[in-house]
């Protein structure tokens, strides 16, 4: 495979690669560290037959074996201990945060108008008071606006689900 399409595999697989590698290894460094090894290592063995979407994600695997192995070892010499409730935590944060870019981007689709008041509203916490006096409309006019556009993202969301 060429350079430029392992650069477009590692774009569409990153994310739900690094999700199941946090599921994993419940350390976003690790995490990380994992998603390199497995991209280099499919990079340099991996040959046209087969499903790569499977060869990343058996790569993957053995790869997390391989750290656990290693980390099986650190910890029994160091004494460390991982917690769970800290792998939920940012998790979930992880999760949190890829929903607010997903929103932002679909936000920067909708017409010059509606993006302003919805961001003035979500994002600076206007009152529709402030949003209608900069914009010199009505209070009415800024909850149409906001509300219009609310439901055209909650269409487009919905959809990408």
């Amino acid at each position: 495979m060429e350079h430029e399409e392992w650069k477009d595999i590692y774009e569409i697989f990153y994310k739900p690669m690094l999700l199941y590698a946090l599921s994993l290894t419940k350390n976003m460094q690790d995490a990380e560290d994992l998603i390199q090894e497995t991209f280099i290592k499919a990079f340099l063995s991996y040959e046209r037959t087969g499903n790569l979407k499977c060869w990343l994600i058996t790569v993957l695997k053995h790869e997390y074996f391989n750290l656990y192995r290693k980390q099986k070892r650190e910890i029994l010499s160091d004494k460390i201990s991982i917690t769970e409730e800290k792998h939920e935590d940012y998790l979930d944060e992880f999760i949190r945060n890829e929903e607010r870019k997903l929103l932002f981007q679909e936000i920067q689709k909708l017409p010059m108008r509606e993006k302003e008041i919805l961001m003035e509203s979500i994002y600076f916490h206007l009152s529709d008071q402030e949003i209608a006096g900069m914009h010199k409309v009505s209070n009415d006019n800024v909850r149409k606006i906001r509300s219009r556009a609310k439901r055209k993202l909650m269409k487009r969301l919905e959809g990408e689900s």
